[in-house]
């Protein structure tokens, strides 16, 4: 948790997790160091960045990097940076497609129901954790360094 706001926010999604009696199915993970983080990521399908209007949004690149079909929400970074061939219902070709982007619960819950629906190892989920984590690589610490070095290069 960032802060107080994040904290509040945590212990209201834990009372509903006990309100709607899920709270066995559902574990929060707050402000864990990076290799646990980096496991959980190596179990998971899906990965979901709720946060509205994300500056960058370097969750969502970590997810796609680790290999998830991530959803993020359809603003920010996120949709203007990262997530550039988006999948949904409506898209027929997902060759191309790097993750998902949602705008709010019922969208999510759609996008989340179609993959678990279809299998993590589905044609789909396979195309998108494959093109995500191929996108991924352009915001890579190399790929960071070569263009910075190249830019002082040329200056």
């Amino acid at each position: 948790c960032r802060g107080e706001d994040d904290r509040q926010l945590v212990d209201q999604l834990q009372k509903r997790a006990r309100e709607l009696n899920i709270q066995d199915n559902v574990e929060f993970v707050l402000n864990q160091p990076y290799p646990v983080l980096k496991d959980y990521l190596g179990r998971a399908s899906i990965g979901l960045h709720t946060m509205w209007n994300e500056h960058f949004g370097i969750g969502v690149v970590e997810m796609m990097a680790a290999g998830l079909v991530t959803i993020a929400h359809e603003s920010g970074g996120p949709e203007s940076d990262i997530i550039q061939s988006p999948w949904n219902e409506r898209t027929l070709d997902y060759s191309n497609c790097t993750g998902c982007l949602a705008s709010n619960a019922e969208q999510y819950a759609a996008l989340m129901r179609r993959i678990i629906k279809d299998g993590s190892s589905s044609d789909l989920a396979m195309k998108i954790r494959e093109n995500g984590r191929k996108h991924a690589e352009q915001f890579s610490d190399e790929v960071f360094m070569n263009a910075f070095k190249g830019a002082l290069l040329s200056s």
